[in-house]
């Protein structure tokens, strides 16, 4: 399988001065935002040195970097085949922060790579916890999450550290995360910022991206997302993006480890997402926009109160537990009010015909199209 590992295995021994630095190398960083550094290299406030990566990968290590990850043993091996790759031997970490607060719905964590003379900043994507989806949903009526707040204050600080421009980026709300410490920085911090790699992350309540005082920074913005995308075609995004082709279909395609690399050891981009994720995009616009934010939030606390069945619940809980979870959602359901059922089951009445009604129309419009082109 061409993916992240066998990138680093073909293209592993070769220097950044031999293969420059590309969207590949971005993506593999922005995975190891996942990982947990607590402990291990210095925090922004602690003014400790830069660690070797190399350095930090032991086997008693690599378990407690990688646990709670969505895929521990794909994160275990790309650590142990960058301890043999000569591209990354002198990787440098520092300035990791993770900050995780149940009450307030945060979780938020990033840290610093340094390749060469390249500093790279990435922001970690959703995690296990439901309560960090949770989070994610309220982009679609907050103004700013406490996690968008919190990598605002993190890329100053950073900015105070580092010396020269810098990349910056993510996956999932990570790449969120990049896109809004690109757009709402000071000016004299936009400007050192190279590049902003957003992968497959969701996009923002409004159009920010038509407003014209972030067209300078938006320039700076290299979105990919996967053909069946189901998070980075979310509300309001970059209007130029590229579209990589992925092993699996749906959701599995969000992670990084299916995303396809090519024979020269670039992403594998194709022409256009499928109907399915074009019908996908436009409906659940459409659906949000009927909606307005009194009623956004009522719909998200609802169906979270319904699944949040247990005490720090995480998504590998639906699948290792699923009975157990499917039962307890079910008598949660059964608990409701008659009026609360009633209005549940109507708002995803709503979204199903909306998605059928949508699907039809596109169906049409590229039998036009082709007609048109004949």
């Amino acid at each position: 399988m061409r993916n992240l590992h066998y990138f680093i295995k073909k293209f592993g021994t070769k220097t950044l001065s031999k293969f420059p630095f590309n969207e590949v190398d971005a993506l593999i960083l922005s995975q190891m935002a996942y990982l947990d550094f607590e402990g291990l290299v210095g925090g922004v406030s602690d003014n400790l040195p830069d660690v070797r990566l190399t350095t930090l990968i032991t086997k008693a290590n690599i378990k407690k970097m990688v646990h709670g990850t969505m895929s521990p043993h794909m994160n275990a091996r790309l650590l142990r085949l960058i301890l043999d790759s000569p591209r990354y031997s002198e990787m440098r970490v520092n300035y990791f922060r993770s900050r995780f607060d149940e009450s307030i719905e945060l979780q938020f964590s990033a840290v610093v790579f340094k390749l060469d003379d390249i500093n790279f900043v990435a922001f970690r994507g959703t995690d296990l916890w439901l309560v960090s989806w949770k989070e994610d949903f309220n982009m679609t009526f907050m103004d700013a999450t406490p996690s968008q707040q919190e990598c605002l204050k993190y890329i100053e600080n950073i900015a105070n550290l580092i010396e020269g421009d810098f990349y910056v980026g993510g996956h999932s709300k990570g790449g969120n995360l990049a896109c809004f410490a690109g757009l709402f920085s000071e000016p004299s911090l936009q400007s050192r910022m190279i590049k902003i790699f957003d992968f497959d992350g969701p996009g923002f309540k409004y159009d920010v991206f038509s407003l014209e005082k972030y067209q300078k920074i938006i320039e700076k913005i290299k979105k990919y997302i996967t053909r069946d995308s189901m998070v980075g075609v979310i509300m309001h995004n970059v209007p130029k993006y590229e579209v990589v082709h992925c092993y699996g279909v749906f959701i599995m395609q969000h992670d990084p480890f299916r995303w396809r690399v090519t024979k020269d050891g670039r992403l594998d981009i194709t022409e256009s997402t499928t109907l399915n994720c074009k019908v996908f995009e436009r409906a659940t616009k459409v659906w949000l926009e009927k909606y307005p934010e009194a009623e956004r939030i009522k719909i998200i606390e609802l169906l979270y109160n319904l699944i949040n069945t247990y005490k720090k619940s995480t998504i590998l809980d639906f699948r290792n537990k699923s009975l157990k979870y499917l039962h307890a959602i079910h008598k949660r359901y059964k608990s409701l009010d008659k009026e609360t059922t009633a209005y549940l089951k109507q708002t995803l009445k709503d979204y199903w015909s909306l998605y059928h009604t949508v699907r039809k129309d596109m169906k049409n419009e590229l039998k036009a199209a082709k007609k048109h082109k004949k």
